[in-house]
């Protein structure tokens, strides 16, 4: 029997969370893919109709993450009259209480699909694009208030800054402090960093050089967790003191 679309997406989710609580319980390469379908009392052939593998469900629970912080920025009344700044937050924040059910699948999944080839070689999906469609949007808005200049090279910011809230998310992984306060210091660090260098200009014109320290940053941190924090505060501060000088 066929079944319509909205059926076909509720399995989907379905099968998404009940993966989601065995990895968290047992670890995933402890769980197989027939304890999913039972769990989810599902056929045993049919959860390949919508994973062919394991590795799918990590980039799906992602992106249903993201797809679902983009819907309440969408659903939020007063999300257009929020400043820049603010923007970026609630959209983190959001982000964040999402993941905070599930915070050590979180960080396992984090660590497979970095070490995963297929993962690494696919550069974009469909919720990372909305996700970079939203920042323009929102940077457009800005520069139409005038609350920024232009920015130049929307694309490559888009990118820096999804590059960022996956430095952001790394942080809270290893942040023990007490209702993570450390993490929310730094997330206005953050955000005050990106907000700040977007009316200076500086951004704009050394884009790539940012990208690539920040993201040179977020791959030592992952190794020794040190580094991401020290180099936004650095960066913060600098940018406010306007002791960032771009020559030529």
């Amino acid at each position: 029997m066929k079944i319509s679309n909205k059926q076909k997406e509720a399995n989907k989710a379905r099968l998404i969370a009940v993966a989601v609580d065995l990895f968290s319980e047992h670890g995933f390469h402890n769980v197989s893919m027939k304890q999913i379908s039972k769990a989810a009392e599902m056929g045993g052939s049919t959860i390949y109709k919508y994973f062919p593998n394991k590795d799918k469900f990590l980039l799906s629970y992602h992106e249903t993450v993201l797809n679902n912080v983009l819907r309440l920025v969408e659903e939020a009344e007063d999300f257009a009259d929020f400043t820049l700044e603010e923007k970026l937050q609630f959209f983190i924040y959001n982000y964040l209480d999402i993941l905070i059910e599930n915070r050590e699948f979180v960080a396992e999944s984090i660590e497979i699909l970095r070490a995963s080839p297929a993962f690494l070689m696919q550069r974009e999906f469909p919720a990372s694009k909305a996700l970079k469609k939203k920042i323009i949007e929102i940077l457009e808005q800005s520069v139409d208030s005038e609350e920024i200049p232009e920015v130049p090279f929307e694309s490559a910011v888009a990118h820096l800054m999804v590059d960022a809230l996956l430095g952001i998310i790394l942080y809270w992984l290893q942040d023990d402090s007490e209702e993570f306060m450390h993490t929310t210091q730094f997330v206005e660090i953050s955000t005050s960093f990106f907000v700040t260098l977007l009316k200076s200009d500086v951004l704009g014109k050394g884009v790539d050089l940012v990208g690539f320290m920040i993201k040179s940053q977020m791959m030592r941190f992952l190794e020794n967790g040190q580094g991401f924090s020290t180099l936004m505060k650095g960066f913060s501060a600098m940018a406010r003191n306007g002791g960032w000088k771009h020559g030529g």
